[in-house]
């Protein structure tokens, strides 16, 4: 069993993980997309994100967990949400979640041997490129199985939101878990600078922004302007006036960061440039290493990479 380890590291987990920690988002995903029948159930004030992962190896290079504690029915009871992050999906996912599901269930075991065992919910997240996703969710259609033994294993198909199925119209309307669902939708569009500027904008509709809030849209414009195809950070910078101020200079904060990444990848750019003209015109390494200020170490790795 995994341990307290998140993997995938990668920039799509991290920032779905840390918007669910904002409580407004993760209400707000219980309340979109869990079953009617557990949303109506759900004491969401019970909400307690889990710090454990139960991932195994299989799972862990192309799915992220997040496990919270709940009471349904006054009762309680956990709530399990994979996010698959990979574009090309798994066609024998079912049986990797019932493997997890059962992984959560042995450590109630563990912990609680002469106790009945609190219910779980599964749901997985999906982002990806590859949409409809292609697959079933049910763990009898994941085997060759003519006289249809597995059917009655688990009757019902795991959950499934695929996000690239909504529009983005339905998704507005889900408020703070609708704005992180649009940004996961488009993340890879080439030109994200207008998506970016709407998100934002949304964000200043859903009320005054308290540090929570602020700490969100942080979160979201650090992801963004990393992951994302940022084309034309100075029109993105001039268009910032239409935010409110504390939007505005998050987001001018941010820009800086940018612009100044970009400023030292071109200077850093500029000097291998200078230092692999020198060396193609036969100059000593040390030499040149002197006049660009880069150290011999870098220089050499040049002269590797120019023959």
């Amino acid at each position: 069993m995994a341990k307290t380890t998140r993997p995938p590291h990668n920039p799509h987990d991290r920032f779905f993980r840390n918007a669910m920690e904002n409580s407004a988002v993760a209400q707000g995903f219980m309340q979109y997309y869990l079953p009617s029948h557990i949303r109506d159930a759900l004491d969401l004030e019970s909400l307690s994100l889990e710090h454990d992962s139960y991932l195994d190896a299989a799972l862990r290079e192309t799915v992220s967990d997040l496990v919270y504690r709940c009471k349904l029915a006054g009762e309680p009871a956990f709530l399990a949400l994979l996010v698959e992050h990979q574009s090309t999906p798994d066609p024998y996912m079912p049986v990797r979640i019932g493997h997890y599901l059962f992984s959560l269930l042995t450590k109630q075991l563990k912990q609680t041997p002469t106790e009945p065992l609190a219910p779980v919910h599964a749901l997985v997240f999906y982002h990806g490129s590859q949409t409809p996703y292609p697959y079933s969710m049910s763990l009898a259609d994941c085997f060759k199985d003519p006289l249809g033994l597995m059917k009655t294993l688990f009757q019902e198909p795991i959950p499934l939101v695929d996000i690239n199925q909504l529009s983005d119209k339905e998704l507005k309307q889900q408020r703070w878990i609708g704005i992180v669902a649009r940004v996961l939708k488009h993340i890879r569009e080439p030109h994200i600078d207008p998506y970016l500027l709407e998100w934002l904008l949304d964000c200043a509709t859903l009320g005054n922004q308290n540090h929570q809030q602020l700490d969100f849209i942080r979160t979201l414009l650090h992801y963004v302007t990393r992951t994302g195809n940022v084309i034309d950070i100075d029109r993105l910078v001039e268009e910032s006036h239409r935010l409110p101020k504390p939007i505005g200079d998050t987001f001018m904060t941010i820009a800086e960061q940018l612009e100044a990444r970009g400023e030292a990848r071109g200077e850093a750019k500029g000097k291998a440039d200078t230092a692999l003209n020198l060396l193609k015109e036969g100059t000593d390494p040390q030499f040149v290493a002197k006049v660009t200020g880069l150290s011999l170490e870098e220089v050499m790795a040049l002269t590797r990479d120019k023959n």
